[in-house]
């Protein structure tokens, strides 16, 4: 055997040093794959995280449902005492729809929609800075801003709830003081009484007291009259109006999305200052053209004269509802179903009849909730009542 043939038999033998590195090219690749699946289930990703939140909010709603009629068993057939709102209606831990749910262990504060940008509502926001000079007991307009007296522990101390608690020290919890941002988050925020989804005008006021020239009615003379005031509507719907509705439960809206009405002026938990605060409840029967109730009659009108503009110039403000959703939003109804309704063309706003206008904010004409959809007229039975 050759020296040569020797050292090729030996080179022929020895293993190859493979490398144990990617190639730049290589590397390029596989990035450029990650990328495109992180593209691809990115959105999947988000879709079913916002699956989810529907989901969690329509549960949410369902709840609420069972309790206000739940409540309207066991109160005469009243879905609720009223808004959640301190001015129009009173303490906010005895009077209004979150207070009835909250008192009948119901955590309402902890329930909600989340998926929208605001955690707090309006009526909390609006007691930073209420001004309780102008809240008596009693109340001229017969609004128990201070709720109940209270009752005695066994050692005689006395038992107050939070209203009459902040009323009592009006001179510590001043307008916008760190005392009072503090009390209203102790004894009241934390407590469940807060929520960011807007209740429907017919839950709240159910309809208006009209005279018989067509007018709001105010029931206490100086107390004013608008339709988001107890004082020129009927009171919190009941199962006695309800059942006069000419389209029926499934068809009267109870709550839904809340939209956002204002900032925050003071953090609340964990909530800071500066975020949006979620509107109370819709506004109520407003003229198409205006968005605002019809102008006053005058005396004498006849009925067939402003009844046609009730009945046949005005629909429901539902522009309280927000499309939280992907464009869609949930509203639970007075039969205890949720459903949920598109925001179409993306104004913002779900348009059950208004024409488009730069004031309403409506970017069409385009019909979003039809009339057999959702009770849009102006009382419940489409009629009058005296």
């Amino acid at each position: 055997m050759s020296l040569t043939s020797s050292r090729e038999k030996s080179s022929a033998d020895r293993p190859r040093k493979v490398s144990g590195g990617f190639t730049l090219v290589e590397l390029l690749v596989v990035i450029s794959i990650i990328g495109m699946l992180v593209a691809i289930l990115l959105p999947a990703v988000h879709l079913a995280r916002e699956s989810g939140r529907k989901a969690v909010c329509g549960s949410n709603l369902r709840q609420f449902g069972i309790g206000l009629a739940a409540h309207a068993e066991l109160k005469n057939g009243q879905f609720c005492t009223g808004a959640f709102d301190w001015q129009r209606d009173g303490c906010v831990t005895e009077i209004g729809w979150v207070a009835d749910l909250v008192n009948m262990e119901v955590p309402v504060g902890e329930m909600l929609c989340p998926s929208s940008p605001a955690q707090v509502s309006e009526a909390l926001n609006n007691m930073f800075n209420a001004d309780m000079s102008t809240m008596p007991e009693p109340s001229p307009c017969n609004i128990p801003y201070y709720g109940d007296t209270g009752t005695l522990a066994p050692d005689g101390t006395p038992i107050l709830n939070a209203c009459r608690k902040l009323l009592n020290g009006a001179a510590t919890y001043t307008p916008g003081s760190e005392a009072r941002r503090k009390f209203i988050e102790d004894e009241i925020y934390n407590r469940h009484y807060n929520t960011n989804y807007t209740a429907s005008w017919f839950l709240v006021r159910s309809g208006v007291t009209l005279t018989t020239d067509g007018n709001l009615h105010p029931q206490i003379s100086g107390c004013g009259s608008d339709l988001r005031s107890r004082n020129s509507t009927l009171g919190p719907l009941n199962q006695n109006r309800l059942g006069r509705s000419v389209m029926g439960a499934s068809f009267v809206p109870l709550l839904g999305d809340g939209a956002t009405n204002g900032i925050l002026a003071q953090q609340l938990g964990d909530v800071v200052s500066g975020e949006m605060v979620s509107l109370s409840f819709t506004q109520g029967p407003v003229l198409k053209t205006t968005l605002a109730a019809p102008a006053a009659f005058s005396t004498p009108t006849a009925k067939n004269v402003w009844w046609a503009v009730w009945n046949n110039n005005t629909l429901q403000d539902y522009r309280g509802f927000a499309p939280l959703h992907r464009g869609t939003v949930n509203v639970l109804f007075a039969d205890g179903s949720v459903r949920n309704f598109s925001d179409t063309n993306g104004d913002g706003y779900l348009n059950n009849g208004f024409p488009a206008s730069a004031a309403s904010g409506f970017a069409s004409d385009k019909v979003e909730v039809t009339l057999d959809q959702m009770e849009s007229q102006w009382s419940l039975a489409d009629k009058v009542r005296f």
